[in-house]
């Protein structure tokens, strides 16, 4: 019989591990289970339902069961040295008795292989300090299963606390750039609800007024802001925020001059000799702030500014000025395009002769 190989399946063939130097938390054991679960999965099994290949071998039992289409997961066992094939068996019984041995032996094979692979993967992205509770003295963690160390390291190391709570409303609230994709700030703050779900939730309306406090401090979306207030609250969820602004950024994307949109199109291109600084140059948009103009900085807005003029206008874009600054300030480093005649000599201006009256 052929040995598998379940590593040569798996999407990961390395989990992301921990460093030496820190402790298991929760963000990184996440990352450690998300990993798992994948690698689980690529091996396929008729047991718990058939859908989910090993993933039970990772799951508790309670997470496992409330997926759909599942069965409760049962370890197979081997099924014995030999086939029994009973008292006087006739050919065709023989034959089917070591189809079915052959069958049951392949998935316990299957199955311990995988076991066996996943618990070694885990033990080497986790620092040996994090597990030691668990290790026998005589045979090391042959008998821990990869789902009693998941639970062990979840249990010690995996709560979130106070300081993950502030952490995850940072990570929610971090700055979005109109120069990202839109889906990124959906993102974003759809990660934040799902970290905070099971300890302190964050509402759809929460969700909503941080979205729309990043949106308008980008200074880009006066207009679709506009409108949106305009709406009723029932048509104001998040998923309503998601089609509103995306329809937007989208028409936004389109009325852009190439310079505006920083030339995305070439982005990747690499320039030629001679041409380095102006393509890069161009690729950095520019950001309006009715005290103080245009300039590079992305957290200088209108709506954003922290030295605000009097008569300000939070509203004000570059395309709606509204009386607004007009300078336009360089990058640094960045060379003016207009340069100033040079001013004649005093020399000069005496050797002039005066023009004669006629």
């Amino acid at each position: 019989m052929t040995s598998f190989v379940p590593i040569d399946h798996f999407t990961k063939t390395t989990l992301t591990a921990i460093p030496p130097d820190e402790k298991p938390n929760y963000n990184s054991l996440k990352i450690i289970h998300q990993e798992l679960n994948a690698n689980a999965m690529t091996i396929p099994s008729a047991l718990g339902g058939g859908h989910y290949g090993h993933l039970a071998l990772v799951l508790q039992p309670i997470t496992y069961n409330d997926l759909p289409y599942t069965i409760p997961w049962e370890n197979p066992e081997h099924p014995g040295p030999a086939p029994d094939h009973g008292v006087a068996p006739t050919g065709p019984q023989i034959t089917e008795n070591n189809r079915v041995y052959a069958a049951r032996e392949q998935r316990f094979l299957i199955y311990r292989a995988t076991e066996t692979t996943l618990q070694k993967q885990l033990l080497e992205a986790v620092p040996d300090t994090f597990t030691k509770a668990l290790k026998n003295e005589l045979y090391g963690y042959a008998q821990i299963t990869v789902r009693t160390l998941l639970q062990h390291l979840d249990t010690k190391y995996g709560k979130v606390d106070a300081d993950d709570l502030v952490d995850n409303i940072k990570r929610m609230d971090a700055n979005w750039s109109p120069d990202q994709p839109i889906e990124d700030l959906f993102n974003q703050v759809k990660d934040a609800q799902k970290f905070a779900a099971d300890h302190d939730p964050i509402t759809d309306k929460m969700a909503v007024r941080a979205a729309i406090a990043n949106l308008t401090n980008s200074g880009v979306f006066t207009d679709a802001m506009k409108d949106w207030r305009k709406k009723e609250e029932e048509d104001q969820a998040f998923t309503d925020l998601e089609k509103h602004f995306t329809s937007a950024d989208k028409e936004r994307r389109c009325i852009l001059t190439p310079k505006q949109v920083g030339y995305a199109n070439k982005a990747t291109e690499k320039p030629t000799k001679g041409t380095a600084n102006k393509a890069t140059n161009r690729r950095h948009p520019m950001y309006y702030c009715w005290s103080h103009g245009q300039g590079p900085n992305s957290n200088h807005t209108s709506n954003t500014c922290t030295k605000k003029l009097p008569g300000h206008r939070d509203e004000a874009t570059a395309d709606d000025m509204l009386g607004g600054c007009c300078v336009i300030h360089r990058r640094a480093g960045e060379k003016a395009v207009y340069r100033r005649p040079q001013r004649p000599s005093r020399e000069n201006e005496e050797n002039q002769v005066p023009p004669t009256n006629t």
